[in-house]
């Protein structure tokens, strides 16, 4: 009979601990808290002390990722771009994963990357892939390394030779200037810099080129100069800066700008 106690006790106690855990969870969920909503959702999910509920899951991951929390941003961001308990939108999911990678979750910003290189219900980009992958590959996400390495071995972006003058200061080294004082030739030097097309590639020499076309109304240059200070590549992350010059390009009709603008983070 001892023997049978002992047994019952330490089966229905892990139960029991469980149960009340559950219960402790719903009522943090119910009362706002954005990581036990989180938390219930995963519960709903994997049906782990309750019953398996797509429906309640989601309701909750959404409560979650309102109150900004990354992990359910990136949730979302996975189920929604998988198709799995929602209907496959890779709006939805590049929407969610933009959120969770603007609070630096390494897994959304690989997943970004890979949705940029798969050309996955988007224009293929490999520049902004690149881009996504090494914001990952900073955290030591170790498939963005991969990814990185796989890019790098598959690049086959020819060397354009680029005019280079000497500049007159004793002891500099030549630097690379445009061809001309034009907001173009500016601009076009700034996109050498930022994908490493026949010179080293420099995000703060992309973001010197891309300012002076931009001071000189060259819409893409400004929009460009945005994203830049927006993920702090070439200068100081700045985001009421980048604002201003999404504005500005946004103003002249570009289209990526105007969804910057309004919150579309993965136009």
């Amino acid at each position: 009979m001892k023997i049978i106690f002992i047994f019952l006790f330490f089966i229905l106690t892990p139960l029991s601990l469980h149960a009340e855990n559950l219960q402790a969870t719903q009522q943090a969920a119910n009362k706002g808290e954005a990581r036990a909503q989180y938390d219930l959702a995963i519960r709903y999910l994997k049906g782990d002390g309750v019953e398996k509920d797509s429906a309640s899951a989601i309701t909750w991951l959404k409560k979650s990722a309102g109150q900004d929390f990354a992990s359910a941003q990136y949730k979302l961001g996975t189920l929604y771009r998988e198709g799995r308990k929602v209907t496959a939108d890779v709006d939805f999911a590049i929407e969610y994963l933009m959120l969770a990678a603007d609070q630096g979750n390494a897994a959304a910003q690989y997943m970004l990357g890979d949705i940029y290189q798969q050309g996955d219900g988007v224009a293929k980009d490999l520049d902004e892939a690149r881009e996504w992958f090494e914001l990952a590959a900073g955290h030591h996400f170790q498939k963005a390394l991969e990814a990185l390495a796989k890019i790098e071995e598959n690049d086959t972006v020819p060397v354009v030779t680029m005019p280079v003058v000497k500049t007159k200061t004793a002891g500099e080294k030549p630097a690379l200037q445009p061809a001309d004082e034009t907001a173009q030739s500016a601009y076009e030097l700034g996109m050498k810099y930022l994908r490493g097309a026949g010179v080293s590639r420099s995000y703060k020499n992309a973001t010197k080129w891309f300012s002076q076309a931009a001071e000189l109304g060259h819409a893409e240059s400004q929009y460009q100069l945005g994203e830049l200070l927006k993920k702090g590549k070439g200068a100081k992350r700045n985001k009421k800066l980048a604002d201003k010059w999404y504005r500005a390009a946004a103003k002249q009709g570009h289209i990526k700008a105007k969804n910057r603008l309004d919150g579309c983070g993965f136009c």
